[in-house]
């Protein structure tokens, strides 16, 4: 079992290394200032903003997972949030109506399951950012796994703002007048936005909130 200590080592570094991504696109756009090239170059950069965002909150949820599992929880012991998202693959059949099968297929899974360790299928591990992480995504995926992102909401705006450039940009539009100063703002939102998001991993495994008992 991995200690929290390396897990949240781990979280800080892929942070880190967002943000030297991050720099490498300001030097990009820095070299085309004052350029015709300069809307071009940022209109290039903001979908690989988005991507940072994207993947840091992909791969760090993967590590939170994986710490959870590795610590040999069992499923009983867990918020009813983290179970409802541990079952997502099998609850999702349920969507067509219960029917008697379907009833007995759930009460022997919760009947058989809750002493069992706490495994996440790959569908799970594999966070659904539906491609398009706004604000409101973040908050269901927070809420499933057990995540107190409140802190965060001053930058609901700001997350929003960017989500909406990168897909207009993503659709073949093109945003009049971007220059290098909407990039610099929306990269210290960013920053800004996965340091929150850290802060609250960091809580959720060392208060484990995860647990039905949290400390």
């Amino acid at each position: 079992m991995a200690s929290i200590e390396s897990v949240l080592e781990e979280i800080s570094n892929n942070l880190d290394q967002r943000r030297l991504g991050i720099t490498n696109l300001h030097r990009v756009i820095q070299n085309y200032l004052g350029k015709s090239l300069e809307p071009t170059a940022v209109h290039m950069a903001i979908p690989m903003l988005y991507a940072h965002w994207e993947g840091y909150v992909r791969e760090t949820c993967q590590l939170y997972l994986e710490y959870i599992e590795s610590s040999g929880i069992k499923v009983g012991d867990l918020r009813s949030d983290l179970v409802g998202y541990l079952w997502t693959s099998t609850l999702k059949p349920l969507t067509g109506g219960l029917n008697f099968a379907r009833k007995k297929a759930v009460a022997e899974l919760a009947l058989g399951c809750l002493q069992c360790p706490v495994k996440f299928e790959e569908t799970e591990r594999a966070i659904n950012t539906r491609s398009n992480l706004n604000f409101d995504v973040l908050e269901d995926i927070a809420a499933h796994l057990c995540l107190d992102i409140s802190p965060m909401l001053p930058l609901k705006r700001h997350l929003n703002a960017l989500v909406h450039l990168r897909n207009h940009i993503a659709h073949g539009s093109r945003p009049h007048s971007l220059g290098y100063s909407h990039f610099q703002e929306h990269a210290s939102s960013v920053i800004e936005i996965m340091e929150g998001f850290e802060r609250s991993l960091a809580r959720s495994l060392e208060d484990q909130n995860y647990c039905m008992v949290s400390k």
